[in-house]
């Protein structure tokens, strides 16, 4: 269960490929439905997200309405709609007995999934499984790290060092 800032990220490095892999790998890629709405998405990013989807490489999932996305905000102070909305996704999911996680780009998001007991990982955490299971190469995730260092994505230098000499 992505928020918009993976495929933000992925988007602004060029690297569509990466939800491919993640395929591969077995993992089931699902953005809730108002992250598929949510203002930051651009064009751009949207017309990643919808070929993704016509590829069947990602599906939305339209478990929440907008008022109960709200409500469920109001108990996580400061989150966005669309972090919201993957966490309660999440929720739900895990009431029927579906193992998720959500991939969540601000650390207060990620703490605040971990409160409710929700399985949560960004998208360096993502880069690491990838290059882990060898869907990466350290060539590859050189040229990732790049990418990522040029774009505006916020990633610590730290994490991006441990990313490039595969820590």
């Amino acid at each position: 269960m992505f928020d918009s800032s993976t495929p933000i990220a992925v988007f602004h490095i060029h690297r569509a490929d990466l939800f491919n892999r993640l395929g591969l790998l077995g993992y089931e890629l699902i953005i809730p439905s108002h992250v598929e709405r949510e203002e930051l998405i651009g064009a751009d990013v949207g017309a990643m997200i919808r070929g993704l989807l016509d590829c069947g490489v990602i599906r939305i999932a339209r478990m929440n309405r907008r008022r109960e996305v709200f409500d469920f905000g109001e108990n996580l102070q400061g989150l966005e709609l669309g972090e919201c909305d993957a966490i309660l996704t999440c929720i739900k999911m895990r009431r029927r007995g579906v193992v998720a996680r959500c991939v969540l780009g601000d650390k207060k998001a990620r703490v605040a999934a971990g409160r409710v007991g929700i399985g949560r990982i960004g998208l360096v955490g993502l880069l690491d499984e990838l290059a882990s299971a060898g869907a990466v190469s350290a060539q590859d995730m050189g040229s990732i790290v790049a990418a990522l260092r040029r774009s505006n994505f916020h990633i610590g230098d730290n994490l991006l060092d441990g990313l490039a000499r595969g820590v």
